[in-house]
């Protein structure tokens, strides 16, 4: 036994001389505590920094982002970080700290007060496909969500707005009077979003918790491989895993240059549309964000008067989308009214061109058969076999001929109401919770009876008046908003499916 004892220390002591003898620039010592101890250097060369790990570990962030003066006036702000060369991202501290929704969305009186809204929620860490989105009453969320993996992203309910502030710089010019979309976030922490962009700009306010943010300049998309969309929608990166970056496959992320900062209760940061960014939640969170039509360049117009305050909330203007207590369609991410109607008439345009080009005449109008299968090209559906949206579609296209001479001319589509085109942006757009649920085609969720739906020009027309009759028969109130006809019909379709607890 003490031969043998004698015999392997002596082994130990060959085989630790002969590695410090081989082991270049590093010593004994430091590479035993590489391996024992978890040194954070490198301790493979050939692997650059931040393998493996989170987004942001790859390097050091840059300058810390701008803090922005919460009485900074519209015209400022516009030109220092929307305009280029400013167009930059930046953070208001404690813009919201007065708010009573900072003082007071406990679980508790959120519970009470609002508990009643349904909501949509996502699980924590994000892939952007079929992940899960289902939909909820907040009051189920709340008795659940520290012991599960979801987390509320929802358009914020209407009676939730009085207690939200409206940035001043929101209050006066063309950004008041182009206000999109309001979402609210709620999650136990622990939440991580993809390396994204959005279409919109966007003030992202945390009400409860901590968030930090890494921001990327559009400068840097081709590291990442993404494609700058035009005002046109969101884009991320779907190979990148925000939680353990693999650099050999995405090589690209080594040279991403960033900026990072961490957001408290009550402070805000400006996301500018189309820049790229990742965020994370640390404990419970709550957040509010503001989105704005990027494409309405600012001016004060006949707002000259208006005097920002630090008491207006949320409530006191005018959003394109909205959340009633009793929606059952969640309007996250549609398509805005100016958007669409832009698209319409950028397609006239071009029709006129090429009538022009063959030395065919200008065109009239669209038929209503056109007008349809304008419509149905933004889909994969197949219009002789989707006879049920078929017709929904030709109701669409009677409510938009203001004059009834069976055309829907450029002049019409440009008077056309927000409420019009929000109804055109519904049925073009992605759907907001899953795809088989809202197939208006394979499922006939939007059920009309056959007998209305027709085949021929004339006939499309009938069916449009016999939808609008059978809709009216079914107890439904005519009224000059399309949007509460299309409300009325979304309730009546939940009644009749009446789905049991729990589903979507």
């Amino acid at each position: 036994l003490l031969y043998t004892i004698k015999f392997e220390l002596m082994m130990v002591c060959l085989l630790t001389m002969f590695l410090t003898s081989t082991i270049n620039a590093v010593s004994a010592s430091s590479w035993i505590n590489s391996i024992f101890f978890h040194d954070k250097s490198n301790t493979c060369p050939e692997l650059p920094q931040g393998h493996l790990l989170p987004f942001g570990y790859h390097k050091q962030p840059l300058q810390p982002m701008d803090v922005i003066p919460n009485s900074i006036s519209v015209e400022e702000f516009d030109e220092l970080y929307i305009q280029p060369p400013g167009f930059r991202p930046g953070i208001f501290r404690g813009l919201q700290k007065e708010a009573e929704c900072t003082k007071k969305w406990t679980d508790k009186y959120i519970d009470t007060h609002f508990g009643h809204y349904k909501v949509l929620t996502e699980v924590k860490h994000e892939k952007r496909q079929k992940y899960g989105k289902s939909l909820n009453a907040l009051s189920a969320f709340l008795q659940e969500y520290n012991t599960t993996n979801q987390y509320v992203v929802t358009v914020l309910p209407d009676d939730m707005r009085r207690e939200v502030l409206m940035p001043p710089l929101l209050q006066c010019g063309t950004y008041s009077r182009n206000l999109l979309e309001l979402n609210f976030w709620m999650a136990s922490g622990n939440t991580a979003s993809q390396v994204h962009f959005d279409a919109d700009h966007n003030i992202h306010c945390l009400i409860a918790g901590k968030k930090s943010f890494f921001m990327i300049h559009p400068d840097q998309y081709h590291k990442l491989n993404m494609d700058r969309q035009e005002h046109t929608g969101s884009n991320f990166c779907p190979s990148i895993n925000q939680n353990y970056v693999d650099m050999r496959t995405d090589s690209g992320v080594s040279d991403v240059d960033y900026q990072w900062d961490m957001l408290y209760p009550g402070d805000c940061i400006f996301i500018p549309s189309q820049y790229m960014h990742q965020v994370r939640s640390y404990g419970r969170s709550i957040s509010v964000t503001i989105l704005w039509d990027p494409t309405v360049d600012f001016s004060m117009e006949s707002l000259e008067n208006c005097v920002p305050d630090n008491t207006s909330t949320i409530s006191d203007y005018n959003v394109a989308w909205n959340h009633k207590a009793d929606d059952l369609f969640f309007d996250v991410g549609y398509a805005t009214p100016h958007i669409i109607r832009s698209e319409l008439e950028n397609l006239w345009e071009d029709w006129a061109e090429r009538l022009e080009e063959n030395d065919e005449e200008p065109p009239q109008g669209w038929t209503y058969s056109q007008f349809i299968q304008l419509l149905f090209s933004t889909k994969k559906w197949d219009i002789t076999e989707c006879k049920y949206t078929r017709a929904w579609a030709a109701l669409i296209a009677r409510s938009l001929d203001a004059d009834s001479d069976l055309l829907i001319t450029l002049a019409e589509v440009s008077a056309s109401s927000d409420d019009q085109m929000k109804a055109v942006s519904h049925f073009v757009d992605a759907p907001t919770l899953d795809d088989e649920m809202y197939d208006f085609c394979n499922q006939e969720f939007y059920y009309i009876p056959p007998e209305v739906v027709t085949e021929s020009e004339k006939e499309e027309i009938e069916a449009a008046e016999s939808v609008m009759e059978w809709l009216k028969m079914q107890g439904f109130k005519e009224s000059n908003s399309f949007s509460d006809m299309f409300s009325q019909f979304t309730d009546y379709i939940r009644d009749v499916i009446s789905p049991s607890e729990g589903e979507t």
